[in-house]
Formats: structure tokens, C-alpha cells, sequence
């Protein structure tokens, strides 16, 4: 039997959920998932905004999410992280088709891989939190921008509104995926056809007319601060230790990145014009960082890990420069 690119993606993604759904009924709540939790036995929609998000400093989606869930399916563990767990699976394929629409489909299969592997993206995938949901969301978005950007003459419209569909989830679901939104969003008026500049700009428009409505929350919660009261602020190796965290502190992963980033820029031949693409990726990747690290460092802290899931999967699209 012939091992074709499919079957191989097809085996990627059984492994990813194997390991999502390991021990899956006996996985526990976490502490953040009960603060979460406790928060959604309010009387009405208003009281749910007033009492269970604005005291939270993150986005009113998720909350409002688990509100509505619980709702309607109870609060056994296995129900309630059923839908993070499926966004976790979603994930692994997402950046498959962005990899296979920028690169190839070894590049993809390698990304897809890593996706599914790592204990960062396993983990979060079993906690109910706006961590693996946002992670989808950004690359739902990124792989619609991707048509756009790529090719705008085929289905534009169709493709602007699942770009401000899912730009709009990322701004709803924490500000650290709001903000990596706002950069990819930037960032495509450097790479979009002139002829189609336009209609860009104005899709952007859109989704900030569509945050008007959380907006009021927004200025609530900044005027409150962030998680400073129990957050440090962060030390100048941080992206080291983070760097070390997505890798597992592995000395065989390091290795395979180190072999791969080599193959890479060996097998490529046409460094100047990717030169464009390694820009675009590595500032998707280190933007949210710098922010979140000098925005901490002077304002509030905020910086911790499981915030820059959102960008982290562009580390894989550097490589291949």
C-alpha cells in the first residue's frame, strides 16, 4: 500500500487526537477552568457581562461560550472540553492547509506534525479556556487571509467574510488574539494587490465595527489592569525559557529543528525572494512578544506562555526560508 501525503495527514491527525483524548474522561478541571466555571450561574445575559466577565480581564467570548454550553449540556469535565479538544484536532489540520498553501506539502506535513505533538498545544487543548480556542481561530483567519493575499480575483468576497468572521472570534476571545489579528491585518496591506487594497481596508473596517459592541468592556478592563497582582513581571531570557517550553526542553527536538531550519536553507533557491516570506512569519512570531514583554515590563504584567499560542505556530514557516 502506497503511503500517499494524505494518508499521512490522515495519520497525523488520529495521533493528534489520541493524545487529546488520552485518559480523556478522567482528565480534571483546573483551577482556571473553575474560576471560568463558577462564573456562568448568573439569572440573565446582563448580569453574566457585569459579574462573570469584566471581573475576568479577558474577552467576553469564551465566557459567554461556556455560558450558553453549560447551559444547555451540564458541567460534566468531559462535556465541557469537548469543544476546546475538537479545536485542538481543527488546529493540526488548519495549519496543514495554510503550510501546503505558502510552501509544500512536506512543509506542511512537518508543520502539522509539530502542531499535533507538542505538550504546549496538547494541554491546552484539554483546558476550557480562550487559549486552544483562539489558536484556531488565528489560523482560521490566517488561511483565509492566505486566499485573499494569494489569489483575490477568485471568490473575494466569499473568502473577506470568513476572514472577518474569524477575525472577529479572535478579537472576542482574548486580546492577545486580538492583537495577533490586528498585525496579520496590518501586515496584509504590504502583500495585498493594489487593485484589491480597497476592499481590504475595508474589511477591516467591518470588524471594527464589529468590536464596537465589546468595546465598552474593553475600557473597563484596561482601566482595571491585567493579572499584575499575582503575574510577575517577566525576565529578559523569557523567549529562551519559552522557546525551551514549545520545544519540551527536548535535546532530540532541538536537534531536529536545528537539522531542518539546515536542510531548509540549503535545498532552497530562491533565498531573496522567500527572504519577503521569513519577514512576514517571523514578525507574526515576535510582534505579540515584544508587546506583551515591554507592555508588562513598564505597564502590567500579562506576558506568560499561554498567551503567544496564538502566534506560535509560525515558528514552523521560518524554516523553510
Amino acid at each position: 500500500m502506497k503511503l500517499t501525503n494524505n494518508k499521512i495527514l490522515i495519520l497525523i491527525l488520529i495521533i493528534s487526537s489520541a493524545l487529546r483524548l488520552y485518559h480523556y474522561f478522567e482528565i480534571p478541571y483546573t483551577h482556571d477552568e473553575f474560576s471560568a466555571l463558577f462564573r456562568t450561574h448568573f439569572n440573565s445575559f446582563s448580569e453574566l457581562i457585569e459579574k462573570g466577565v469584566k471581573v475576568d480581564g479577558h474577552p467576553a467570548g469564551i465566557q459567554v461560550f461556556l455560558y450558553y454550553w453549560t447551559a444547555i449540556f451540564g458541567y460534566s469535565e468531559w462535556i465541557v472540553k469537548l469543544p476546546f479538544i475538537c479545536f485542538g484536532i481543527l488546529s493540526v489540520l488548519m495549519i496543514y492547509l495554510i503550510a501546503k498553501e505558502w510552501y509544500n506539502e512536506t512543509v506542511a506535513l512537518i508543520s502539522a506534525s509539530f502542531l499535533a505533538s507538542i505538550q504546549f498545544t496538547i494541554m491546552y487543548s484539554q483546558i476550557a479556556r480562550p487559549y486552544i480556542s483562539g489558536l484556531f481561530f488565528s489560523l482560521l483567519m490566517v488561511y483565509f487571509w492566505t486566499k485573499i493575499i494569494h489569489n483575490p480575483h477568485k471568490r473575494f468576497y466569499l473568502n473577506s467574510l470568513f476572514f472577518i468572521i474569524s477575525a472577529t472570534l479572535c478579537a472576542y476571545n482574548h486580546y492577545f488574539s486580538l492583537l495577533f489579528a490586528a498585525i496579520v491585518g496590518i501586515s496584509g496591506i504590504f502583500f495585498i494587490q493594489k487593485q484589491f487594497l480597497l476592499k481590504y481596508v475595508a474589511s477591516g473596517f467591518i470588524i471594527a465595527l464589529l468590536y464596537i459592541p465589546h468595546l465598552q468592556i474593553f475600557i473597563y478592563q484596561l482601566k482595571v489592569g491585567g493579572v499584575g497582582g499575582w503575574l510577575g513581571k517577566p525576565n529578559n531570557d523569557f523567549i529562551l525559557n519559552y522557546l525551551g517550553y514549545i520545544f519540551d526542553f527536548s535535546t532530540v527536538t532541538y536537534l531536529l529543528i536545528a537539522l531542518l531550519i539546515i536542510f531548509g536553507l540549503f535545498k532552497s533557491g530562491k533565498i531573496q525572494q522567500n527572504f519577503r516570506h521569513f519577514t512576514l512569519f517571523l514578525s507574526w512570531f515576535i510582534l505579540p512578544f515584544l508587546i506583551g514583554f515591554f507592555y508588562s515590563k513598564y505597564v502590567n504584567s500579562v506576558l506568560q506562555y499561554s498567551v503567544l499560542i496564538f502566534s506560535m505556530p509560525f515558528l514552523c514557516f521560518i524554516w523553510p526560508f
